[in-house]
């Protein structure tokens, strides 16, 4: 009896000993977990209810349960059962909401690997926007400071969408900038007044002030509140046709619209007025409907955040972004013509983003001496004195040519004049087929075609046979371009010869047009010409709302 006593204390007391252990090492491994961050236990902030539910209800299970989704993810890509993958996805990004690299990954997988899966390009832009809204609008609501995804995002349009390595490059770049028109609407690098603009009902009653009364009425009898205006709003990209009238007559229509776009910049396409203006200051003015200022856009955005000297690699990475989204920018960075297909879109050099570019490229090289990138600098360097030059813009080619021989003597021989360096890049990019240096060359020939017949007083002066001349040249350009590029038209052809003669007709009579000193010379080019001077890029209303499922 006394025996199995002392046995059964031994046993309690074996027992305290390793509770006393077990507490120990609990406690313990609750300090690391949260030193090395192996659980998230920070409460989120605006989660929906299912969101909220799954974190608190599943505990530390909800990690289990995500990883089993994750390798089921694999499985279902494998087998081709994308749209089965895409609501796994989803369940990954409810069930570990700040595991912000599974759903970079995701978001990456979805717009490359999935969408080559696809040879009609409506699909393949169908993949690439979900991976997009994978990032931008669900894991971005749970982590709105996180750089991983500001790269990612940066990357997608950098190099998904602004090159041209994809076959549905342009496909994309096209429902891109449709996407922007519709958002930004009539007030297009309006943005300082946008960002002045109220981001919900109760600021935009403040500013209707005595107005407000007819906004709730007009509303009350449209048996709609502002949600469903805004819902309305965003299908038809402008004020919907029921409530317009009544808009009018109150007075209130711009300041209901500026409000509902204000929104929809920042809620939805997460684009904050206030810093696209920054980064207008910073770089150059952007042109918003094209991917290279949404790739610097979130790019800079991750730049801002990695300034530790352990993230020296992914700044790099950020930084290589931007000089690149800088140089195509500057290459192909302007929207002129946007209509119909993707066979009609246009786009030519943002000049005004040029001196940035450059700096872009000695900041990294001075951040980053042992990258390789001064080879890439070189490249931008050539590029840039021929973009200048057959522009018209000899003094800032001559400016950046100089520039170019004290940086690399070796590629920019101190011998060779402008011209004949020019002469020497043209024909060695028209025997690769550079599709930008072709486009460039051609518009660059008929701007300037166009100019001189401004000039011309007859069909039998000087400037008129000048005229002729330089419109021949565009078209051989034109013809040679096409035959190289032959077989690959989708993803390098360009626009009908006869739209890009009227295009450049139009952005060289609207320039004269704006100065009342050449007025007369823009009535002089189109009695030659008895053309009308067309809307090349759409209204918002005139596009319509994206059926992308």
């Amino acid at each position: 009896m006394k025996k199995s006593f002392l046995q059964l204390v031994a046993i309690l007391v074996a027992m305290v000993a390793l509770l006393c252990v077990i507490s120990f090492l609990q406690n313990r491994m609750n300090g690391l977990r949260t030193t090395y961050h192996l659980t998230d236990n920070t409460p989120l902030e605006n989660a929906p209810p299912v969101v909220a539910f799954t974190s608190v209800a599943l505990g530390g299970f909800r990690g289990i349960l995500a990883d089993y989704l994750w390798l089921r993810s694999g499985r279902m890509q494998e087998e081709g059962k994308y749209y089965e993958m895409v609501q796994l996805a989803d369940w990954i990004v409810k069930l570990q909401p700040r595991f912000t690299g599974a759903h970079a990954f995701l978001g990456w997988n979805m717009a490359y690997n999935v969408s080559v899966t696809f040879t009609n390009f409506e699909d393949r832009w169908r993949w690439v926007k979900r991976g997009l809204e994978l990032i931008r609008d669900e894991a971005l609501e749970y982590n709105p400071g996180d750089p991983d995804l500001f790269r990612q995002l940066g990357w997608i349009f950098q190099h998904k969408m602004g090159q041209d390595s994809d076959d549905a490059n342009r496909y994309y770049k096209v429902e891109w900038a449709k996407e922007m028109i519709r958002l930004f609407g009539d007030y297009y690098l309006q943005w300082e007044t946008l960002d002045r603009a109220p981001l919900n009902e109760t600021k935009l009653l403040a500013v209707l002030g005595d107005r407000a009364g007819e906004y709730r009425r007009i509303l009350q009898e449209g048996q709609a509140d502002f949600a469903r205006l805004e819902l309305e709003f965003r299908e038809a990209a402008t004020i919907p046709a029921r409530f317009r009238e009544a808009f009018d007559q109150a007075g209130i229509t711009q300041d209901v619209e500026l409000c509902l776009r204000h929104r929809w910049m920042v809620y939805k396409y997460r684009l904050d007025p206030k810093y696209m203006i920054r980064l207008n200051e910073i770089f150059g003015e952007f042109d918003w409907r094209l991917p290279e200022a949404h790739a610097v856009y979130w790019a800079q955005k991750g730049m801002e955040v990695w300034k530790d000297p352990s993230a020296a690699f992914k700044r790099l990475s950020c930084n290589r972004m931007i000089f690149q989204a800088l140089n195509a920018s500057f290459s192909t960075g302007r929207l002129l013509y946007l209509k119909g297909d993707l066979k009609n879109l246009q786009m030519q050099p943002n000049f005004k983003v040029a001196d940035a570019a450059n700096q872009a490229y000695l900041d990294a090289i001075r951040d980053f001496p042992n990258n390789n990138i001064q080879g890439a600098y070189s490249n931008f360097l050539v590029d840039a004195v021929v973009r200048f030059y057959i522009f018209g813009y000899k003094k800032k080619a001559a400016n950046w040519f100089a520039m170019a021989k004290n940086y690399n003597e070796t590629r920019f021989p101190r011998g060779m004049s402008l011209e004949d360096f020019v002469k020497k890049e043209l024909a060695e990019d028209l025997i690769d087929a550079s599709h930008r240096a072709a486009e460039q060359a051609i518009n660059s020939y008929l701007f300037q075609a166009y100019t001189i017949l401004a000039y011309a007083e007859s069909e039998e002066a000087d400037e008129y046979l000048s005229f002729e001349s330089l419109t021949l040249t565009a078209k051989e350009i034109y013809d040679t371009y096409a035959k190289a590029a032959e077989g690959t038209e989708l993803r390098r052809g360009m626009p009908p010869f006869d739209q890009m003669r009227r295009t450049a007709l139009g952005v060289v009579g609207r320039m004269l047009q704006a100065n009342p000193d050449t007025q007369r010379l823009a009535e002089n080019l189109a009695s030659f010409q008895q053309v009308p001077l067309e809307r090349f890029i759409p209204r918002a209303e005139e596009i319509e709302a994206p059926k992308v499922k």
